[in-house]
C-alpha cells in the first residue's frame, strides 16, 4: 500500500493543485483513482501553445487552435470542483475569434473566486526587442472588476486593455503585470497608492509611458521589473524603500534610484542599444553606485563594454556589496576591461557565473586603455583582485566551448583563486561556426581540469 492510499480525495487535488498543470495531467497515469482527479485541480493552465506549433503552416494553426479551444470547453463543461481557484491561466493570441469561449473563461475563473488571473492575448510572432505597439486584441470584461474584493490577489494582462478608474477596484492586489499594452504614469501612481498590499509590479513592452516616477515612502513593493518598454524620456526615477529584486532592460537613461539596505537582487540588460557611446559609461557607474547594496547582480555585454568609459575606467569609486555576479558575456576581447571592472568593484564577491551568450559587439568600440588580449588574464600585479585571492568560492560556466578567451579567464582564475571550492562547466548544446560540438566541448573542459590551481580543495565538475 502506498502512502496516497489513505489520504482523501479532497487531500489529493490539493497536492495536484501546487503541481504545474502539465505535471498534473501526468499523474492521471498514476493509478485508475488518479485518472480524474487531476481534473478537479485549482491550478487551471490554459495555453494554446501546447497545441498550436509555430512552424506549421497558418491553415494548419487555424486547425490547431480549434482543436485547443475544443479542449477548452469539453474541461470547463466538466469541470465539478466547489474549490477556490488558486490559479487560472488563459494564453490565446487569436482571442476575438474566440470571444463567447474567452469570456466564459474569465467568467468561470472569477465566479470560483481565483486568487491569480492570468490573460495573455499575445502573439508568440511578436518581438520583444521590436519597437512597434500593437494594439489590444481583448478588453477586460467587467465582472473582473465587480469581483476584484473577493480574493484576486494577482492580475496579469498581456494585449489586454483595462479600464483605469475601474482598475482600482481591486484592492487586495498583491502582484500586477501589465504586457503589450499602453499604460500611462498616472495609473501606476494611483495603482500603488490604491492597492496598499502591492508587492510586484511589472511592465513589459508597455507604451504611452512618459517616464518611470515612483515616489511613494510607504510602499510595500518588493519587486519592480521593467521589460523593453517605450518611455517618452528615458527618466527614472523610483523610491521604494522595502524593495528586494530589480530588473530593467532597455535603453540606457537617467536614473535616480532610492534604495534602502533590503535590495538583493538587481538585474541590468541594455541589449536594445544599437551603438556604442561613451558617454553611457558614467550613467551606468552612476547606476551602479544607487545599487550597491545588492548582493546578486546580473549585467549584460553592452555593460561590459560601455562601464569602463566612466570617470572611473578602473573600478567604482566605492566597493560593490555583491557576492554573486552574473555575466552575460561571450567573453570577447571587448568585454576584457568590463570584466575586469567588475572583479575589481566586488572584493566581496563569493559566486561568478559567466552566461555564455552569442556576442554583442560593436565595430566602434573603443577599450579604455591600449592592450595585448592575448596576455590579458596573464597574471599582471594590477589584475590580482581581492575577490579573486580572497573570497570567490564558486565558479560556473554556462554554455562553456572552451574558446581560447574563455580557457584564459578559468587559468587566471584557478591560478590565483586561493579560496575557490567549484568550478562547474555546463557544457554547450550549440554548434559553433568551427566544427565544434558537444563533444568536443567536453575534451576542452576535460584540458581544463589539469590547469594549474592555487586552491587544494577545487573541485572541478562537468556537467
Amino acid at each position: 500500500m502506498d502512502m496516497f492510499s489513505d489520504m482523501t480525495d479532497a487531500l489529493i487535488i490539493t497536492v495536484i493543485s501546487f503541481l504545474p498543470f502539465k505535471e498534473a495531467a501526468r499523474t492521471s497515469v498514476l493509478s485508475r483513482r488518479w485518472h480524474c482527479l487531476w481534473r478537479l485541480t485549482a491550478n487551471i493552465e490554459f495555453d494554446e501553445r501546447f497545441f498550436v506549433k509555430d512552424n506549421v503552416p497558418v491553415e494548419s494553426q487555424r486547425l490547431q487552435r480549434q482543436d485547443f479551444i475544443n479542449f477548452v470547453r469539453c474541461w470547463l463543461n466538466e469541470y465539478s470542483s466547489r474549490l477556490v481557484l488558486r490559479r487560472f491561466k488563459l494564453c490565446i493570441s487569436k482571442p476575438r475569434e474566440f470571444e463567447a469561449d474567452v469570456q466564459k473563461c474569465i467568467s468561470f475563473a472569477v465566479s470560483r473566486d481565483v486568487g491569480a488571473l492570468e490573460l495573455d492575448f499575445s502573439d508568440p510572432t511578436w518581438d520583444d526587442n521590436d519597437m512597434e505597439n500593437h494594439e489590444p486584441e481583448f478588453d477586460l470584461p467587467m465582472q473582473v472588476y465587480e469581483n476584484g474584493t473577493l480574493g484576486l490577489e494577482s492580475l496579469t494582462l498581456f494585449a489586454c486593455s483595462f479600464n483605469p478608474a475601474w482598475l482600482m477596484n481591486l484592492k487586495l492586489l498583491k502582484h500586477i503585470s501589465f504586457g503589450w499594452t499602453a499604460v500611462r504614469m498616472s495609473t501606476l501612481n494611483d495603482l500603488l497608492r490604491n492597492c496598499s498590499f502591492l508587492e510586484s509590479l511589472r511592465l513589459k513592452k508597455c507604451w504611452n509611458l512618459e517616464h518611470l516616477s515612483i515616489f511613494e515612502r510607504d510602499l510595500a513593493l518588493k519587486t519592480l521589473v521593467v521589460d523593453n518598454c517605450n518611455f517618452n524620456h528615458e527618466w527614472f526615477g523610483i523610491e521604494a524603500p522595502n524593495l528586494r529584486f530589480f530588473k530593467y532592460s532597455g535603453s540606457v537613461g537617467i536614473f535616480e534610484l532610492i534604495f534602502t539596505r533590503h535590495l538583493e537582487e538587481a538585474e541590468l540588460d541594455f541589449g536594445s542599444e544599437s551603438e556604442f557611446d561613451e558617454s553611457g559609461g558614467d550613467l551606468l557607474q552612476r547606476l551602479l553606485s544607487s545599487l550597491d547594496c545588492a548582493r546578486v547582480l546580473r549585467v549584460c555585454s553592452f555593460m561590459l563594454q560601455v562601464v569602463p568609459t566612466g570617470v572611473e575606467p578602473l573600478k567604482m569609486q566605492l566597493p560593490l556589496n555583491v557576492r554573486h555576479l552574473i555575466l552575460n558575456t561571450a567573453v570577447h576581447r571587448d568585454e576584457f576591461w568590463g570584466i575586469a571592472f567588475f572583479l575589481k568593484s566586488c572584493p566581496f564577491l563569493e559566486t561568478l557565473t559567466l552566461q555564455i551568450s552569442p556576442p554583442r559587439i560593436f565595430p566602434d568600440y573603443q577599450p579604455p586603455f591600449k592592450f595585448n588580449p592575448s596576455r590579458f588574464w596573464c597574471g599582471d600585479i594590477d589584475r590580482l583582485y581581492k575577490c579573486v585571492i580572497r573570497t570567490l568560492k564558486v565558479v560556473e560556466v554556462k554554455g562553456f566551448r572552451g574558446t581560447v578567451n574563455e580557457n584564459n579567464l578559468l587559468r587566471y582564475l584557478l591560478y590565483y583563486g586561493r579560496a575557490m571550492q567549484e568550478l562547474k562547466l555546463y557544457l554547450s548544446n550549440e554548434v559553433d561556426g568551427h566544427g565544434g560540438d558537444r563533444s568536443i566541448y567536453l575534451q576542452r573542459a576535460v584540458f581544463v581540469m589539469g590547469f594549474p590551481r592555487a586552491s587544494p580543495n577545487v573541485h572541478v565538475m562537468i556537467i
